[in-house]
């Protein structure tokens, strides 16, 4: 990973916010299987023992006792049993601020890391399922600890060593994408995002594309349709107000842009995002 790279990634994931869902330590039953469905959420696997089959996006993965999962909400995911002894595991779905599919496709990151048995882990992943029916008043805390502690163990092990001769990013680009990110609804122009970063527009685009691999217009109809997933799989807002809220003024625009991107209509997607039993 090249240091802009690094940087960016820092940059998110300094403003990282998590929201529990659920947390258990199971053993999927014989009728553990779900094609072809995308969730919202993020879920986290650590497997203690036994096997499966799981597909997220175009990879196929058959996780082996040791080893760690992360799997970003919205992506089109599959799970199973196999032949053999199905899965004991620790999991868990939460909800997060900081948008995982972009920093995957982004960095390239496995879905899947060796992680052995770590006490570390188990540790953590104990401490979400007891503190999620806990009564105690610190259990918040001690929930977002947990959760963060496993994420980054995760992301720690996932990203690879930057390269040394890498330039160093700026400053004003990681802020031009915080202003995008809280102006999503807003009409948005090269000429105003350029201001905002204090550059010349055209300097601005091939900086934007240099270091994130797409001129600006697209990464803005990315990050809305990515907020517009976002708002139908954790709302029940009408459509036509994801569509508004998202930065889309068309509602049939929105709905032609959204099943380009996702293969699905608004409500097919919507549909798609009702929880799963892990």
């Amino acid at each position: 990973m090249e240091l802009v790279q690094r940087q960016f990634m820092n940059h998110q994931l300094s403003r990282l916010r998590v929201q529990l869902l659920l947390a258990k330590r199971s053993v999927c039953h014989a009728g553990w299987r779900r094609h072809r469905f995308i969730p919202a959420y993020h879920k986290l696997y650590y497997i203690c023992d036994g096997e499966g089959w799981l597909q997220v996006g175009g990879t196929e993965l058959r996780p082996k006792p040791g080893e760690l999962i992360f799997i970003p909400g919205g992506l089109e995911q599959s799970y199973s049993v196999t032949n053999g002894p199905p899965y004991t595991k620790y999991w868990c779905h939460f909800r997060a601020n900081v948008h995982f599919e972009q920093l995957f496709h982004l960095y390239g990151l496995p879905y899947a890391i060796d992680a052995g048995h770590s006490s570390e882990l188990y540790g953590r992943f104990r401490e979400l399922v007891e503190q999620r029916v806990s009564g105690n008043p610190a259990a918040p805390l001690r929930i977002q600890s947990a959760l963060l502690s496993i994420i980054a163990y995760f992301l720690e092990r996932a990203v690879r060593t930057p390269g040394a001769d890498a330039a160093c990013a700026s400053p004003e680009l990681l802020a031009t994408l915080d202003f995008i990110d809280a102006h999503l609804s807003a009409e948005l122009t090269i000429e105003e995002l350029s201001r905002h970063a204090h550059f010349h527009p055209n300097y601005f685009i091939r900086m934007f594309k240099r270091h994130l691999g797409m001129t600006p217009m697209r990464y803005i109809r990315e990050r809305r349709l990515e907020h517009a997933q976002e708002l139908l799989g954790a709302t029940e807002l009408p459509v036509s107000e994801v569509a508004y809220q998202s930065g889309f003024r068309d509602v049939s625009h929105f709905s032609a842009a959204f099943k380009k991107k996702s293969g699905v209509s608004p409500s097919e997607y919507r549909n798609a995002c009702l929880p799963d039993p892990g």
